[in-house]
């Protein structure tokens, strides 16, 4: 008896079999999609949030430890002339203890630009671009050259005249007149990268944080009468946003952190 042929199969069933084929296929890749999208997005706020509470965090413990009155500045760290109350900028800076309480242990005259001080023997070395600060006679000088003495005194050059003349650190009287080194420090928001700038000697640069959404984030808050209240120092608008997270495109945005941060202690006269 002749075998019947099997049939194969039609164009039409092999049609509809693509077409099944391709919906179940591009449904896995919309789902796949989706989630590769909402894994990138998710990506992106973490690690702007993170990025701006590691510089919050970061800011407020720098300006706890002030030994000075803050002063908003520019971009490029120099501080603003008069600036009215709640005035924006883009930088604030203060100063940080460096060093001390060390000793004056040379009599100078008011138009003196040196001052002689002894440290302790663990103490680090006096460098250029630190300040020195006899809060007793309200000096505060930048320190523009640093000369050994031996037995840890060190001449401290400074860039203009004292202003008051030292006297009695040497016998019959040998006052204590005590002093301390101080450094320089700021916060500044420059194209978009938040920047901490400190004294040349020591680590004069870091970059904190990227795509900074605030240029001026920083401002002093104004008391009931309107002038400058130094005892806080608002961080507004910090905001970060991250663009690049897996070249997609995404931003993080409106991660605002708002705070008064209050200072803790001055021993300084000046900025």
């Amino acid at each position: 008896m002749k075998r019947k042929d099997p049939r194969g199969t039609t164009l039409l069933e092999l049609s509809i079999a693509i077409s099944l084929i391709g919906v179940v296929g591009l449904s896995i890749y919309s789902i796949l999609n989706v989630g590769m999208i909402l894994g990138a997005k998710n990506t992106a706020v973490n690690t702007a949030h993170q990025q701006a509470r590691v510089a919050m965090l970061q800011m407020v413990q720098d300006l706890h430890a002030a030994i000075s009155l803050p002063a908003l500045t520019d971009a490029n760290s120099v501080p603003l002339t008069n600036p009215a109350p709640n005035t924006a900028a883009p930088g604030i800076s203060f100063q940080l203890w460096a060093g001390g309480p060390y000793r004056v242990c040379a009599d100078e005259p008011a138009d003196a630009t040196e001052i002689q001080i002894q440290t302790s023997a663990d103490a680090p070395a006096p460098t250029k671009g630190e300040r020195i600060i006899v809060e007793s006679h309200e000096i505060e000088q930048d320190i523009t050259a640093v000369t050994s003495l031996g037995s840890n005194k060190y001449k401290l050059s400074v860039g203009v005249p004292i202003g008051a003349a030292i006297q009695g650190t040497g016998a019959p009287t040998s006052y204590n007149i005590p002093c301390f080194i101080a450094d320089r420090c700021s916060y500044v928001v420059n194209n978009g990268a938040l920047e901490w700038h400190g004294p040349t000697n020591k680590k004069a640069f870091a970059l904190l944080g990227n795509d900074i959404t605030s240029p001026t984030p920083f401002s002093i808050p104004s008391t009931p009468a309107g002038a400058l209240y130094y005892r806080f120092v608002a961080a507004i608008d910090l905001s970060t946003a991250d663009s690049k997270s897996t070249n997609r495109g995404f931003k993080s945005a409106n991660i605002l952190l708002n705070g008064q941060v209050p200072m803790r202690a001055r021993l300084t006269t000046y900025q």
